[in-house]
């Protein structure tokens, strides 16, 4: 019996121990390219050239934007499962908590991908990162996602075509509203992260998953044309 008692702490230990060198605060800088379309004009003045993520703990926003022209974010807590969604697009100041079968939808409109780690380690912005291989049907096959557990979200992505795969992604693409987004991390910041970040503005109003998906739909579509 004090075999198995110690043998529990000992456990316990190791795993507070493996978390307390996690960085458990930070900014994630992403730049953003469009594979799969030809982007000139008015849509290379339009589109998003960056997401930013912050995070502390298990708790992250990442924020996709185009100066003041519009805004989405997403914060979601994967100790918690919960996500909350958020726009800003002309007088369209919306945002939309999700249940548990909305959180499934989600997950389900998502690609279905094979992911193959690749068993290679690198550098990524001062992050030690792994890979992967993506494959899905009908979409960009890639043979250089890349992934970090060196932060203090395990699987950061749990609510996205990524779950499977532990840790932060550094480099990967988002499938999302009929447009393809790459992602490429160029800058990441340790730093404090207070909760006041996470907050919402108390302009934008509450609305339905299903009516939140539809304005961000017709956003990508006019952004897309």
């Amino acid at each position: 019996m004090k075999q198995f008692v110690l043998l529990t702490f000992s456990v316990i230990f190791l795993l507070i121990s493996c978390q307390s060198n996690k960085i458990q605060e930070g900014e994630i800088i992403y730049e953003i390219t469009y594979p799969n379309a030809e982007i000139s004009g008015f849509m290379k003045a339009i589109l998003p050239e960056t997401m930013t993520i912050i995070f502390s703990g298990t708790k992250m926003k990442s924020t996709i934007a185009r100066g003041e022209i519009f805004s989405t974010e997403i914060v979601s807590d994967e100790s918690e499962r919960s996500i909350e969604m958020r726009l800003d697009f002309g007088d369209k100041l919306l945002y939309t908590t999700l249940d548990e079968n909305e959180i499934e939808l989600m997950i389900g409109s998502q690609p279905n991908y094979t992911i193959t780690p690749l068993n290679q380690t690198d550098s990524i912005v001062g992050l030690s990162a792994k890979s992967y291989s993506i494959e899905a049907k009908d979409t960009l096959t890639r043979n250089n996602y890349w992934f970090t557990e060196d932060l203090s979200t395990i699987n950061a992505y749990w609510f996205t075509a990524y779950s499977q795969i532990q840790g932060m992604p550094l480099i990967f693409d988002i499938e999302r509203y009929g447009v393809m987004m790459h992602l490429e991390a160029v800058e990441f910041n340790a730093k404090e992260v207070s909760e006041m970040e996470f907050e919402r503005e108390n302009e934008l109003e509450q609305t339905t998953y299903e009516q939140f998906e539809s304005e961000v739909q017709e956003l990508f579509d006019i952004l897309m044309e």
